[in-house]
């Protein structure tokens, strides 16, 4: 895929991300021990072994599991459980399985707002270093996960992420990983994008 496409479906993803959150319908269920171990390892692989600090969206979203981000090949070897129809919230109890310290929930709408005012184009347009507002989009950005598709033995999971500080500032991409005897490990990748 040509790069400039890829940042344009990168972007179109990030548009298409909220609104598809707020229009599935929510699971009464909490996150079990496994999601919350998935989780944890996409967030530890896509920030680093330190786990910087990272804004995640309260909930998950159902966008890029069989979307544009996904592929509709993703996982085509894997015998995979049906598509989740419900996405979940992530509660303050979840916290310590997802990194601690680490992480703050935030509301997906609050969290889009924040994207876009600091944005660093907007920013080094009132003034601000290309550091500084490369920075504070960094720490304004919004970190979103997907609900996760497992196989039916529960031992392979897909799952998309991304990371958006504004309108050419991000990454993402969707992981297929495989449970080992000391955890999760990624052992494919369907997309990867940055803006």
């Amino acid at each position: 895929m040509k790069p400039m496409l890829v940042v344009a479906i990168s972007l179109l993803a990030a548009g298409l991300a909220a609104p598809a959150q707020e229009n599935a319908p929510l699971s009464k269920a909490p996150l079990n021990a496994e999601q919350l171990a998935v989780y944890h390892f996409v967030l530890a692989e896509s920030l680093g072994a330190d786990m910087i600090h990272v804004n995640l969206a309260a909930r998950t979203t159902l966008y890029g599991i069989d979307g544009a981000s996904g592929g509709a090949s993703c996982g085509k070897n894997l015998q995979l459980e049906s598509a989740p129809t419900l996405i979940h919230t992530f509660s303050s109890a979840d916290l310590a399985s997802l990194g601690g310290d680490a992480v703050t929930l935030v509301d997906p709408a609050q969290g889009s707002k924040d994207v876009q005012a600091n944005d660093p184009e907007r920013s080094m347009g009132k003034g601000k270093s290309i550091d500084e507002a490369v920075r504070n989009a960094f720490a304004h950005g919004l970190f979103t996960l997907s609900e996760i598709r497992f196989d039916r033995t529960h031992t392979h999971a897909i799952v998309s992420y991304s990371f958006v500080c504004g309108g050419l500032c991000g990454h993402g991409g969707t992981l297929i990983l495989e449970k080992t005897s000391t955890g999760w490990r990624r052992s494919g990748q369907c997309t990867d994008w940055i803006s």
